[in-house]
């Protein structure tokens, strides 16, 4: 063999052909979108205390953002009174009840910002499996056989609608039916399947106004256009609005609340009966999850709100001029947000819980608060909170 050749083997031999190293990961994580910067407020601490005290209340807590940075955030009292646990703000899941209606339309905003689907559609045409009821109730009648006629112009109702409360579709007692499916079954997973599921028990009953006409606050017309939501992308609604909202905010305690699930730090409901408080019951809220079924942590429902106030969900004119917009002239109820001149906001009612969320647009400074006494009246309590923040 020539020198050349056995020169040549040498150098071949000794060389390495596989892919190079790749390069270290950078060890810096990137910010959160939310900030937390926490500063303590004796009058906040005050006023709390002094309510808690005077109303006999079992746990709350509070958070306030202002922008995109969390700058208060603090709980009071038990989660659990059977077991010694105190709130902790960070860790301790509160049902959010009602205030789950803005997750709706903020997903629903997003999802025709993407060219999935319209608010101006048709439900029908979004849920192939449901048509708009043919009979309503007149003013006075509650019961199926003094229905009237509904014509086929008034037999229309869009997606806007339903998020506006004003399509029509009863609440729980204002109807000519029960809208509620039975306990042993919302509780049983291999039954309840989901929100669409649950709409069989009340879609096929009379309307309770002509779609368009006036608003009618409806948790029941929230679930069916979650199910539209859900039938348009192409996914459970609980995972849209994980993907569009809980994980862009970094919203790690917030949950679909379904009663097998295990939350170790779920919050103990109470409710009082004369002089006495007591456990709340723990039945399934799962099933109406765009109406009221969610949980978090404190912080995480702060973290939400900061979210309102940014550009992380949605763009500042979608939220001007959609998401926080009455429908037309009939109400002033946004997309699943109460809209004042001042503020944005939403109260929660629920087995185990109330709540209330209140973003003062003026100050760009948002306002939660979650407790598990069910005799509280949320909206006073935040109004203390605010109060002492502002004075």
């Amino acid at each position: 063999m020539n020198r050349t050749l056995l020169a040549l083997m040498f150098i071949l031999g000794g060389c390495d052909w596989s892919d190079p190293e790749p390069p270290p990961p950078d060890p810096t994580p990137p910010p959160p979108a939310i900030a937390v910067e926490l500063a303590d407020h004796p009058g906040i601490d005050g006023a709390i205390r002094t309510a808690m005290e005077a109303g006999e209340l079992v746990g709350v807590t509070v958070g306030i953002a202002q922008g995109d940075t969390i700058v208060f955030l603090q709980g009071w009292g038990l989660a659990d009174v059977e077991n010694d646990v105190a709130v902790d703000p960070t860790a301790t899941q509160f049902r959010w009840a009602s205030v789950s209606k803005g997750l709706a339309g903020i997903v629903a905003v997003q999802a025709q910002l993407a060219g999935t689907l319209t608010l101006d559609a048709q439900v029908s045409g979004l849920l192939e499996e449901y048509t708009v009821p043919t009979t309503v109730l007149p003013d006075g009648c509650d019961d199926v056989a003094c229905a009237e006629p509904l014509t086929d112009e008034q037999r229309s109702i869009t997606l806007a609608q339903l998020l506006h409360h004003t399509a029509g579709v009863q609440h729980y007692s204002n109807g000519a039916v029960y809208p509620v499916p039975p306990i042993l079954q919302t509780d049983d997973p291999a039954i309840n399947t989901g929100i669409a599921w649950a709409l069989p028990f009340w879609i096929d009953a009379p309307l309770v106004a002509v779609p368009g006409t006036e608003s009618n606050y409806s948790t029941f017309g929230f679930n069916l256009a979650g199910a539209a939501v859900e039938r348009a992308v192409g996914a459970p609604f609980g995972e849209i609005v994980r993907d569009g909202i809980a994980t862009p905010l970094g919203m790690d305690t917030f949950a679909v609340d379904r009663v097998w699930d295990y939350h170790p730090n779920r919050a103990v409901g109470y409710v009082r009966v004369n002089d006495n408080i007591a456990p709340d019951g723990d039945n399934d809220v799962s099933w109406k999850a765009p109406g009221g079924g969610f949980l978090s942590s404190g912080v995480d429902l702060t973290r939400y709100c900061a979210g309102l106030q940014s550009d992380l969900l949605l763009p500042a004119d979608a939220r001007d001029t959609i998401l926080w917009v009455g429908d037309g002239e009939v109400t002033d109820y946004g997309l699943g947000f109460g809209v004042g001149d001042a503020l944005v906001s939403h109260t929660g009612a629920q087995q185990k819980t109330r709540t209330a969320i209140a973003w003062d647009r003026e100050t760009n400074t948002c306002f939660t608060l979650m407790t598990n006494s069910t005799w509280a009246e949320p909206w006073a309590l935040l109004s203390l909170v605010m109060d002492a923040w502002n004075g």
